[in-house]
């Protein structure tokens, strides 16, 4: 990630607070450290490297990106770039085992050119003249070259062309008869040979093997039950030829020194590579999941597993007889692997390269009060749960404390790049999504779908009455137990509110550019430029604010003292307000629709490219961080959390990365609560009690104070809350007696974890009866 920029006014008048500034020009200021990593996990599936040749002294792999591959020697490890020779522009390139080459042609046609080779373990090359009458193929071996003559009748007769360490400069191959031109294919080669198929003069298609010692070309036999060689799986081994017809258990192995000389191999399964590796034939199941790699032995004799679990890319052959293929027991511990004989002459595995695991693809991100959620693809659709630290720079989590997958609730853990918003934090450690019911109409009926993020946390459905004619999309807004959403009633495009703890619809049709702040519903009001906070918990309007921009919003967030609004769907007139001290802040950018969003004093701006985060807490829109890479979208590589937290964003190697801002954040505040008015400890177990809170808290305390006797008790405390403080007192107090009948008033403090502003301290009353016989309680002094 390139270094953040910080632009803005005194390191003062950040931490003094907005009330008491005046806008400032934008100037250079220090970069936040206020920055976490989360990392992303394994994906599930293995990573794979291709061998594209492999000899006697290395292999050919590739790194991602164009013209990136190179050759890997087995003696020292050192990593060679393939040699870059000449071949023109009719030219053709080739590689086999440790050796590159490549024929120079500047002209079409059939003439053949000049035939550079080059030794990657030597680093030595030679180039040989081009052979009169002669075309080049693309198999050779340490001295030779295939190359074909074609007659008059389009019929090739093969030869061998002698390289500089061979005296035999032309060797013409003795075959059972010329082979047609157009019908003719190497299949595979190695040091020795070559198996070649063609069709033969009476019309069947044959597999013969090319001895380059002998240049002899010997049609094989077809296993049992072949027709055609392209049913065939063939392999070349040191020693051995194998043959196995596909969805046959039987293999045919033929001796290279003698090809009369045959066994019969039964493999463990019908489908998948064979190759044989001295004298044991090495099988890839492909017909299992685990894609399993067993050894059997040619002679006979019980076989060996050498691999639970491979790529189901298959086998590649060395040059040399080997084998080379991707295995291990999951995507963390993974590998390329050569297969070769071992002192006891058995297969033996050696580690060509390590394969480390791919990252999971992290497709939507989420956060709110400290806990970030990551939806991923590892193939499998899942999301990830991290609690992070409120402040200071780490460090954070890199495993999960929570999870689920679409495997066990679609309807909640399945996160979708295309509908970032389907699943959304409520702020108080929930997620809720949006389903339908089939009320009147298919798709009719809304249910929200409710999950804890923690281990073991309930999951909920709960279906709104009244909403049979409603066909639901999405969450807009989610704090605490409410929810708006948006929804089509009798094809009329509405957006609705909901309490999800009591399963009711509690306003119908509320403005679209309307926003959840705890119990307080934004949106706008009649006059221009002024918007309302309703009391969802009443339905009354508690205040009404003049926004200074003379239009009705068609966009509002809210975030802690903060409000973002904009006049158009083309973002014109774009603002902050800071309610404590009614300050508007113009923004110097024109955005286009749901590309800006408010965090506690700062916005983050989604531009052409990369993200712009403007710090608003010195009263000026200060340009603090650019982030220059290419994003995709709010909820799907970056979000931010309103609850006073930080920005986050995933870069390329999906990492995700947190930052947060310089300066103060809100005040801590109830932003909602739910207390009962009266217990009876004869009928309910606890007293029912919650706050939602505005930003996570440190430390927290529940007091109690009986207003006949004055005496106060502490009957409950906590430390780390994030968003909702739920004490469920019993009635007792610390020492497990019951406290006596009557009324008291009830004060609960709080502590920021931020450790910005001052501590939270509110109360209520409560009347307490149903309690066990006691003493009455004591008079007040």
């Amino acid at each position: 990630m390139r270094r953040s920029r910080v632009l803005g006014a005194t390191a003062l008048a950040l931490a003094t607070g907005i009330g008491a500034l005046t806008a400032a020009p934008a100037a250079a200021g220090p970069a936040a450290a206020d920055e976490l990593t989360i990392a992303p996990l394994p994906h599930r599936t293995p990573s794979y490297q291709s061998v594209y040749e492999a000899g006697p002294n290395g292999v050919m792999l590739d790194r991602p990106g164009p013209g990136n591959m190179y050759w890997k020697s087995f003696a020292d490890g050192r990593e060679v770039p393939l040699a870059d020779c000449p071949s023109g522009p009719y030219g053709k390139w080739m590689s086999l085992g440790d050796t590159v080459g490549c024929e120079y042609r500047d002209a079409s046609g059939t003439t053949a050119g000049p035939l550079t080779l080059h030794d990657q373990a030597t680093g030595r090359s030679e180039t040989l003249a081009a052979p009169a009458g002669r075309s080049w193929t693309s198999t050779f071996s340490p001295t030779q070259v295939l190359a074909t003559e074609q007659d008059a009748e389009g019929r090739l007769t093969l030869h061998l062309m002698g390289r500089e360490n061979e005296p035999r400069k032309d060797v013409t191959v003795t075959a059972p008869e010329r082979i047609p031109a157009h019908r003719f294919w190497v299949q595979t080669s190695d040091e020795k040979g070559a198996l070649i198929t063609y069709r033969s003069a009476a019309g069947q298609e044959t597999l013969a093997l090319l001895d380059f010692a002998t240049a002899t070309l010997t049609p094989l036999a077809l296993p049992e039950g072949a027709t055609d060689p392209g049913n065939v799986d063939h392999a070349l081994g040191s020693r051995w030829v194998s043959l196995r017809k596909y969805g046959s258990t039987t293999a045919t192995l033929l001796s290279r020194a003698d090809l009369a000389v045959t066994r019969s191999v039964t493999t463990p399964a019908p489908y998948g590579r064979t190759q044989p590796v001295g004298d044991w034939l090495v099988t890839q199941d492909s017909y299992a999941t685990s894609a399993a790699v067993t050894a059997v032995p040619v002679g006979g004799g019980a076989p060996r597993t050498l691999l639970a679990r491979s790529s189901d890319r298959g086998l590649t052959t060395g040059t040399d007889g080997s084998a080379y293929l991707a295995g291990g027991t999951d995507s963390s511990h993974w590998a390329m692997y050569r297969i070769t004989p071992g002192p006891d002459g058995a297969p033996a595995l050696s580690t060509v390269i390590a394969l480390p695991p791919d990252p999971a693809d992290r497709v939507t991100l989420s956060l709110a009060q400290g806990r970030l959620l990551t939806g991923q693809e590892d193939p499998d659709r899942s999301l990830q749960g991290y609690t992070l630290p409120v402040s200071g720079s780490g460090p954070a989590g890199q495993t999960p404390d929570w999870s689920c997958d679409e495997k066990t609730d679609i309807r909640l853990c399945t996160p979708r790049a295309v509908l970032p918003g389907w699943t959304v934090p409520t702020g108080d450690g929930r997620i809720a999504s949006l389903t339908a019911t089939g009320g009147t109409c298919e798709f009719c009926g809304v249910v929200v779908n409710v999950r804890e993020t923690r281990p073991g946390g309930t999951v909920r459905q709960v279906a709104l009455p009244g909403t049979e004619e409603v066909n639901p999309h999405l969450i807009e807004s989610a704090s605490g137990r409410y929810v708006t959403f948006s929804a089509v009633e009798k094809n009329v495009l509405r957006t609705m509110v909901a309490d999800i703890d009591a399963g009711t619809v509690v306003a119908r049709d509320v403005a679209r550019a309307s926003v959840l702040w705890g119990s307080t519903l934004w949106q706008p009001a009649d006059s221009p430029g002024t918007v309302s906070a309703t009391d969802l918990r009443t339905g009354q309007v508690t205040r009404h604010v003049d926004l200074g921009s003379k239009c009705r919003p068609t966009e509002l967030q809210a975030a802690g003292d903060w409000l973002y609004t904009s006049c158009s769907y083309n973002g014109v007139d774009p603002a902050a307000f800071h309610l404590p001290s009614g300050k508007r802040i113009a923004l110097p950018f024109t955005p286009e629709q749901g590309r800006v969003r408010l965090g506690d004093g700062y916005l983050v701006h989604q531009g052409g490219v990369g993200l712009e985060v403007y710090n608003l807490r010195s009263g000026a829109p200060v340009r603090e961080r650019d982030i220059a890479q290419p994003v995709a979208g709010y909820g799907i590589d970056w979000t931010l959390d309103r609850f006073g937290g930080r920005l986050a964003y995933t870069d390329a190697g999906e990492t995700v990365r947190l930052a947060g801002v310089t300066g103060k954040t809100s005040p801590l505040a109830a932003i909602d609560q739910d207390t009962a008015a009266t217990v009876d400890f004869k009928q309910a177990k606890t007293w029912q009690a919650r706050w939602w809170l505005s930003k996570p808290v440190s430390s927290w305390k529940l007091m109690v104070r009986n207003k006949t006797s004055g005496i106060t008790t502490v009957v409950r405390t906590g430390t780390d809350a994030r968003g909702l403080i739920a004490p469920a007192w019993d009635g007792k107090s610390p020492t497990g007696s019951y406290l006596f009948t009557g009324e008291y008033e009830w004060t609960l403090t709080a502590r920021p974890a931020d450790g910005h502003g001052a501590e939270l301290r509110t109360s209520g009353t409560v009347t307490v009866t149903g309690v066990p016989p006691v003493a009455r309680p004591p008079l007040r002094p």
